[in-house]
C-alpha cells in the first residue's frame, strides 16, 4: 500500500475486513497506516462464523473465507469504478498450505509482490526505505490457533485474542496461543522467552489465563 500510495497517490483505496477473526489490534494499525500515506481507507465487517468451512475450522477454512471476503471487496470497487483488486500475496506464501490463494485466482485478484518475486526478507528491506516498521511480525487470523474441524464461536477466539494482546501489551511480539482442549499452548520468539519466564510475568499472565477459563498453560519453547 505504502508503495502503491507514492505511485498513484489520490487513485488508492484500501479495504480492511474485519470480524471476530481478526487479531486485536490489526484494524487499528491498518486504520493509521492508510492515514499516515493519505490513503481512503473502506473498512467493512465479516463474518465468517456463518460460513460453515469456517465456523467448523476445515481444512478449506480460508477458501472459503477468502472467497466471502473477496466478494464484498469486487462489490465496493464496482461501486467505486476501480478496475483493479490488489492483495499483498508474496513468493514466500507458496511454500505454506493457503488454500485461500485459490480463491484470488478464482477471482481475479492481482498479487503485484507475487509477481516481482519479492519474498518476506526483501519486502522487509524495501519497508525500510519508506519509513515502515520493517520489524512488525506478520499476523493471521485467530482461527489458526485452533485445530482443525474444531467448532470456532466468537467467546473462543475473542479469549485467545485477548490473551495474546495482553503479552502484546507488555513488548512481546509474535505471540501465538494455540488452543489444546481445555489448555493452550504459547509460542513466543526465542528470544522473548528469558522475558516471559521472569516471575512476576509468567504467574500474572497464567492468572489471566486461568480467568478467561483455560485449565492450563504449556509453553513452547521451541517455536
Amino acid at each position: 500500500m505504502a508503495a502503491a500510495a507514492q505511485a498513484l497517490g489520490p487513485g488508492l483505496t484500501a479495504i480492511t475486513f474485519t470480524g471476530p477473526h481478526t487479531v486485536p489490534g490489526e484494524l487499528a494499525a491498518a486504520w493509521a497506516l492508510a492515514r499516515r500515506f493519505r490513503v481512503h481507507h473502506v473498512v467493512r465487517e465479516i463474518d465468517p462464523l456463518s460460513l460453515p468451512e469456517f465456523r467448523y475450522n476445515r481444512r478449506e477454512r480460508c477458501y472459503a473465507c477468502k472467497r466471502a471476503i473477496i466478494t464484498r471487496a469486487w462489490e465496493i470497487t464496482a461501486a467505486r469504478e476501480i478496475p483493479v483488486l490488489w492483495d499483498g500475496t508474496n513468493l514466500d506464501d507458496l511454500a505454506d498450505f493457503r488454500p485461500g490463494h485459490r480463491a484470488l485466482r478464482e477471482l481475479g485478484v492481482q498479487s503485484p509482490l507475487l509477481a516481482a518475486q519479492l519474498g518476506k526478507a526483501a519486502i522487509r528491506s524495501f519497508s525500510l526505505g519508506l519509513g515502515l516498521d520493517a520489524a512488525r511480525p506478520s499476523q493471521s487470523c485467530l482461527a489458526t490457533r485452533f485445530p482443525y474441524d474444531t467448532e470456532l464461536t466468537r467467546e473462543d477466539l475473542a479469549r485467545v485474542g485477548r490473551g495474546e494482546a495482553w503479552l502484546r501489551r507488555r513488548g512481546f511480539s509474535r505471540v501465538r496461543l494455540r488452543v489444546q482442549g481445555d489448555q493452550v499452548r504459547l509460542e513466543l520468539a526465542l528470544d522473548e522467552w528469558p522475558a516471559f519466564l521472569a516471575p512476576r510475568v509468567r504467574r500474572r499472565f497464567t492468572a489471566f489465563i486461568t480467568a478467561l477459563g483455560f485449565t492450563g498453560l504449556c509453553l513452547d519453547r521451541t517455536a
